[in-house]
């Protein structure tokens, strides 16, 4: 990179903004690169911070890494779960609808936040820990005893698939959409096959009448 091109340093005297700027330099470089290309010195670059100043932040690696996915798991759960309760109404779980339609927009409107997560999650060895993962196959779970999916469900494999497919639909999306209104048609196709699949696969049908005749008439070709 050559001089000209490389962020100003910034003389910044709030150590939380400078820790703020680091971790989104990292969301950046995970996002592009993958986790193999996190580094305190590259992250310090992107960020225009001082070298020694983000190793002050972040004595080695493990620790930026550990940190910015921690932020990057807070950012998420916000996102998702913000006024999810509000919106639920007086269900007694979160109808499947509203929880895929949130969770695909968020992911459209957010793929790179979205790519560093699933990066992180699908890497960890052992129990994973991260707020918004445990929330989530903790949620299917009461849905599950709450009747509404099916008694042999595996939460944890259902959580993997759908969290996993609208992480990744944004980058066909982003190869494929020319315009806007490709992008919107695009994310719709997404919703509406997902709910197909969820309603008569995983779910218990007779508890989303609603939804399965809502899903089972046949998309129009001109939408």
């Amino acid at each position: 990179m050559s001089k000209s091109s490389r962020p100003a340093r910034r003389n910044n005297t709030d150590p939380e903004s400078t820790r703020r700027e680091i971790l989104q330099a990292a969301l950046e470089i995970l996002a592009k690169d993958g986790p193999e290309s996190l580094s305190v010195a590259a992250v310090a670059r992107r960020a225009g911070v001082n070298r020694g100043t983000a190793y002050q932040h972040f004595p080695t690696r493990e620790d930026l890494a550990h940190a910015t996915a921690s932020w990057v798991s807070e950012r998420i759960y916000k996102e998702f779960y913000g006024g999810l309760e509000e919106l639920a109404g007086d269900s007694e779980v979160y109808p499947p609808d509203l929880a895929l339609e949130r969770l695909s927009g968020f992911a459209m409107n957010n793929p790179e936040l979205s790519r560093a997560w699933l990066f992180d999650v699908m890497s960890t060895q052992g129990s994973v820990t991260d707020k918004f993962w445990k929330k989530y196959v903790a949620q299917l779970g009461e849905f599950v005893d709450a009747g509404y999916g099916r008694r042999d469900m595996d939460v944890e494999v259902f959580a993997f698939i759908t969290l996993a497919s609208a992480l990744l639909w944004p980058i066909w999306v982003g190869a494929h959409a020319r315009n806007p209104r490709a992008r919107d048609k695009m994310q719709r196709r997404f919703f509406d096959e997902m709910m197909r699949l969820v309603l008569f696969g995983s779910l218990v049908p007779e508890r989303h009448a609603d939804l399965v005749q809502r899903f089972s008439a046949a998309p129009d070709p001109a939408e």
